[in-house]
């Protein structure tokens, strides 16, 4: 029986990859120029925090480029991520109607997560935040972290992300992934090779699949 719904962010419950490469995009620019990195580079660094991502090209910590990119990242989330993808908020609805507590595992700081709680309204919704760190992410363990707080076994808990590496992590958890292939961004055939029968195209074939299952 499922008794708590992890959800990654990025690509998952908002179409906000390309918003955040092009905050980054900005950031960079700025502050090396002509040496800023290519975007695929950047994409290869999702694994991170911002504050990773920025230390791994810059080559230093540098404070000032982390405040730059939260204040963009406030600054354009309207213009560039104005809500959710569609049927999200019905499929978060659906899980919370039915007392199955929701909650958030990111590779993301508290600061930008927070950021688009607050800009995109979804406050009370989410019963746990689990944040990225400034070294690559691990989700498996985050995962394990809330099994333990929830006193869950891993038959209890789905996770619900776009990432290949999302599938990687769970798996290693030992916890089932529904991969969510409804952005623009989603690797459709490696997320089959490693994820299949699992790998949703809309989010009303996750509703329905959360229906039957």
């Amino acid at each position: 029986m499922i008794k708590h719904v992890a959800f990654d962010f990025d690509g998952t419950l908002a179409d906000s990859v390309d918003f955040c490469l092009y905050v980054f995009d900005a950031v960079f620019k700025k502050y090396m120029g002509d040496q800023a990195p290519e975007r695929e580079a950047i994409y290869q660094c999702f694994g991170m925090n911002e504050p990773g991502v920025i230390r791994n090209f810059v080559g230093s910590n540098l404070p000032e480029a982390e405040e730059e990119f939260y204040r963009l990242h406030r600054q354009w989330h309207l213009q560039m991520c104005p809500d959710l993808f569609p049927g999200c908020r019905k499929l978060l609805d659906y899980l919370r109607e039915r007392n199955i507590p929701v909650s958030i595992v990111t590779g993301r700081s508290e600061t930008t997560c927070q950021i688009s709680v607050e800009v995109l309204q979804l406050q009370g919704i989410f019963t746990d935040f689990q944040y990225g760190a400034a070294q690559r992410n691990d989700k498996s363990a985050q995962l394990q972290l809330l099994m333990d707080k929830y006193d869950l076994s891993a038959d209890e808990i789905l996770y619900v992300g776009d990432a290949v590496s999302d599938a990687e992590a769970c798996h290693a958890a030992g916890v089932k992934c529904l991969s969510a292939a409804w952005a623009k961004s989603a690797r459709i055939a490696e997320l089959e090779k490693i994820n299949p029968g699992l790998v949703f195209r809309t989010v009303e074939a996750m509703i329905d699949y959360l229906q039957t299952h």
